[in-house]
């Protein structure tokens, strides 16, 4: 009864979802350098003398020698996407990879601090890539990427993507590319936040589920945790996400440049397929249409619920949205639930210890994959220490009677940390 609420109640939220936001047009902003360009608002200004001193600062002292990323975000590059507009079944345009050009037309902006720059740069990735042979992912058509692992009947999709018809341009895409004609066989949520499930329906049917032709695994307390975020708070959450991510500004950089997670959120049509089966043990392997997984489940971690996956027999190591390129807020301005850093490491280091000591790729729902396990050891053990820092540091100054409201002046990141790329927020 309790899931058959869930049901009903999602179906009224998405029946009720205003997902229709039009990106701005990039040739209205494609001209001029960043001075000369025009601001999307008669009463823009350009950047104060101080912040272009703060900005110029930040490019001299962060570590651009650094070029790992670059490296690693090119490598296993198979086929560009040359669909750079995907439209919305409604009309509008769901996903349109031009707004973005800007981003590429000069080495810095004076507006656009070079830390936002930089990811942003890193997110124009827009193809097929292979992570290790019999794992793929097309990239850049979402906030998240959308992974395709082969299985023994068909494919299985891991994260599908906030929108029906750009999780739909992804697999014909793929198809055409790797796919072999054959079906998808499973879909894996790996959490319970939109950007992991929403474009379920542009993949398979709920036809397709109830015939036994599809399972949709997802861990423990997915439905309960994904009603409660998008419907009981959603139309609340959705609001503030506008503010929070500057949704509605201009593609421009005087307003949106990137979200740092990816370019943007698709604006097509969200649904979803309740899971046939749920992963229930800490650590639980399965036998996912011949494919070999061990699932960790990671709750109140970046998400309530929420379980990274590992592929022993491919030595790959899947992080969810747990370790990825930046560090997560623990307090959302949305209004997601406050995340518990010190829990949030602990889970990075029991990963670690799992998996992260044979792993020879690490990939996760953004971004792009790290390969070598040197290079993995080293992401995770930084990603352990900042969310375990931060917890640890800020409890020490709030014993020392620092208020909340004094914290964000007071708390600094180790410098080391402050070098490390995949510890950045943004």
């Amino acid at each position: 009864m309790q899931a058959q609420m869930c049901k009903v109640a999602l179906a009224t939220w998405i029946a009720l979802a205003v997902v229709g936001v039009p990106f701005a047009s990039a040739a209205e902003f494609s001209a001029g350098t960043n001075l000369e360009r025009p601001h999307f608002d008669p009463k823009g200004k350009p950047p104060s003398q101080f912040t272009i001193d703060i900005l110029s600062e930040a490019r001299e002292t962060l570590p651009f020698s650094d070029t790992r990323d670059f490296d690693e975000n090119r490598k296993g590059f198979i086929a560009p996407m040359t669909q750079r507009q995907i439209p919305a079944d409604a009309g509008h345009i769901a996903w349109d990879m031009d707004a973005f050009n800007f981003i590429d037309e000069q080495d810095h902006f004076d507006s656009v601090h070079p830390s936002l720059h930089r990811i942003a740069k890193l997110n124009q990735n827009y193809g097929l890539y292979e992570v290790t042979p019999g794992i793929y992912q097309v990239r850049g058509v979402d906030l998240s990427q959308i992974t395709f692992i082969r299985g023994k009947t068909g494919w299985i999709a891991y994260d599908v993507l906030i929108s029906a018809e750009v999780a739909k341009a992804a697999w014909e895409f793929f198809q055409e590319q790797m796919g072999e004609g054959l079906p998808i066989a499973t879909v894996i949520y790996s959490h319970n936040h939109v950007d992991h499930w929403g474009g379920v329906r542009g993949l398979i049917s709920q036809e397709d589920v109830d015939a036994g032709r599809v399972e949709v695994i997802a861990p423990d307390g997915f439905m309960n945790h994904l009603v409660s975020e998008n419907v009981f708070a959603g139309n609340a959450m959705n609001r503030r996400l506008f503010y929070q991510y500057g949704i509605l500004l201009p593609r421009s950089p005087f307003g949106y440049v990137s979200q740092g997670l990816g370019q943007g959120t698709s604006a097509g049509s969200v649904g979803l397929i309740a899971p046939t089966r749920l992963i229930t043990e800490p650590i639980e392997e399965v036998m996912v249409d011949g494919v070999r997984m061990i699932f960790q489940l990671t709750p109140d971690t970046e998400a309530p619920t929420e379980m990274n996956t590992y592929f022993p027999d491919l030595k790959a190591l899947w992080m969810a949205e747990n370790v990825m390129q930046g560090m997560h807020n623990i307090y959302t301005m949305r209004g997601a639930p406050v995340r518990d850093a010190l829990n949030w490491s602990k889970y990075i280091n029991e990963a670690l210890y799992l998996f992260g000591q044979e792993a020879e790729v690490m990939f996760a729902s953004h971004h792009w994959p790290r390969w070598g396990n040197e290079r993995i050891q080293e992401v995770l053990r930084a990603a352990r220490d900042a969310y375990a820092h931060l917890n640890n540091q800020v409890l020490h100054h709030a014993n020392q009677g620092v208020t909340i409201n004094q914290i964000h002046n007071v708390y600094e990141v180790p410098h080391t940390l402050q070098q490390t790329w995949s510890t950045r927020d943004y």
